[in-house]
């Protein structure tokens, strides 16, 4: 287990994460893909330069899936001659 830390539980919201679960599972904080600097985890824009933090989808971009799509239908249209 983590070292648990009894200060970090002071000023918490009561009704977030444990100090125990924050210890275990991290810190609350991530760090803006754009300036690096830490911003809250659920945050949709960043206090620090003003970008949007835009949630990673499990979807490859839309260019590769039209791609593919060309590229499945050129197959099967040369399958047919």
């Amino acid at each position: 287990m983590g070292d648990f830390d009894p200060d970090i539980g002071e000023g918490l919201d009561p009704d977030g994460p444990s100090a125990e679960d924050l210890d275990r599972f991290g810190s609350e904080f991530i760090a803006c893909p754009n300036c690096g600097k830490d911003i809250y985890d659920q945050a949709e824009i960043c206090t620090h330069c003003g970008q949007a933090v835009e949630e990673k989808s499990g979807l490859p971009p839309l260019w590769v899936m039209i791609v593919l799509a060309m590229v499945v239908f050129a197959v099967l249209f040369f399958l047919t001659l």
